[in-house]
């Protein structure tokens, strides 16, 4: 797991799941941590909980969710540390919906822009829901790279 002098990443046992709702309530993210989530979390020198990102097992695909980092660590390379961290477990069926001005972010992590052709219907009708509450979001899917 990759790691800085000032962050500390690491995985959420099922037992510490809770860790990362409390973590999302606190800053008012939308995310929630379903018990059987792997989720990273980054904490900072003083072990507060920075940021959270959760991989949820839909059908035959995984889905990159609760990508959330709090306010006050935003703009300090938080989120591409708990990517990168993350990074081990993604595979060619991990998907993740970010908001469209995150797609260039993404793209550098090894995510790409996917069309709903062919996709497992778990991630489609998902992002289709998502998509008609209005949100802004972009379709995309991990490149595993060689």
């Amino acid at each position: 797991m990759s790691n800085n002098p000032d962050f500390l990443a690491h995985w959420l046992s099922e037992a510490e799941i809770p860790l990362a709702n409390k973590f999302y309530r606190t800053h008012k993210f939308r995310g929630k941590a379903r018990r059987h989530d792997r989720c990273v979390v980054i904490r900072d020198a003083v072990q507060q909980i920075i940021a959270c990102g959760c991989l949820r097992q839909v059908a035959d695909a995984q889905l990159l969710a609760g990508v959330a980092v709090a306010p006050g660590h935003q703009g300090q390379g938080v989120a591409r540390l708990l990517l990168e961290s993350m990074g081990e477990a993604f595979g060619d069926q991990t998907f993740t919906f970010p908001y469209a001005h995150l797609v260039p972010f993404y793209r550098s992590l090894g995510f790409e822009e996917e069309d709903t052709d062919g996709l497992p219907s778990s991630i489609v009708d998902r992002f289709s829901t998502y998509r008609r509450q209005g949100r802004d979001i972009v379709l995309m899917r991990y490149r595993v790279r060689r």
